[in-house]
């Protein structure tokens, strides 16, 4: 089975599914051009107001790439894959008219991880893992893997999830701030989209200038924070 990247939509809420259950739903280089046309198209589309990743069967949520694919590249090829993926995380990382959840059925590892950390929120099955393996393949942790990571779990455990390559369970996720809740195999996808029509229910212009005003403060100062936020007021006393 070459693998699929799925998009099934429901009203408002898209669910992504990265599907290649027989691989640990690893990705394809055409599966990775796949996946990000639809992060594009979804991410960008105002009337979806919720998107939802996850992986296909109960094993992997995905498990990065076929190594022996990065490692044939050409230096132009290595340089331009890597570029796109950047592209791709960024693009779910900066998304600003939707809610973006990672419904992390089993393994997170690589890519699988990348896309979980730039995600709004992540839910892990009690089953679930993350890893981000590049030390121990030679390829440089960029693209996104560390620096959403040092946002949710700060610099020293940053240093000890990349430096050591090391898989991270579930529990242990949630302890350090990866995950936002661990939930039963079989009613992950059910509460992931429960929470997510929760949200999108609320007022929709004070929901996205929230997570903006979030994404932005993320990483300054206090006083920087501040005066964040203060933009922030002001630009929305001036649009009532």
């Amino acid at each position: 089975m070459n693998g699929e990247i799925r998009a099934e939509q429901h009203d408002s809420i898209v669910t992504i599914t990265i599907s290649r259950p027989d691989k640990l739903n690893s990705v394809t280089g055409e599966m990775l051009d796949d996946f990000a046309d639809k992060v594009s198209k979804f991410t960008n589309d105002p009337d979806i107001l919720g998107i939802v990743f996850t992986g296909d069967g109960e094993k992997a949520f995905c498990a990065g790439f076929d190594l022996r694919m990065i490692t044939s590249f050409s230096k132009e090829e290595k340089h331009d894959f890597f570029k796109k993926l950047e592209n791709i995380i960024r693009s779910i990382r900066h998304a600003r008219h939707c809610i973006t959840i990672a419904a992390v059925n089993g393994y997170a590892i690589g890519f699988g991880a990348m896309v979980a950390s730039a995600c709004d929120f992540r839910f892990f099955a009690e089953n679930a893992a993350f890893r981000l393996p590049e030390i121990d393949v030679g390829v440089f942790p960029g693209a996104g893997a560390a620096s959403n990571l040092i946002h949710l779990v700060g610099p020293a455990r940053t240093k000890d999830i990349l430096l050591t390559g090391r898989m991270v369970h579930a529990d242990e996720c949630q302890r350090i701030g990866i995950a936002d809740r661990i939930i039963p195999q079989d009613k992950l996808m059910s509460t992931v989209i429960d929470h997510i029509d929760s949200l999108i229910k609320k007022d929709r212009a004070i929901l996205l200038r929230t997570k903006s005003l979030i994404d932005t403060m993320t990483g300054r100062t206090v006083g920087g924070a501040d005066e964040t936020e203060a933009t922030f007021l002001d630009e929305w006393l001036s649009e009532l």
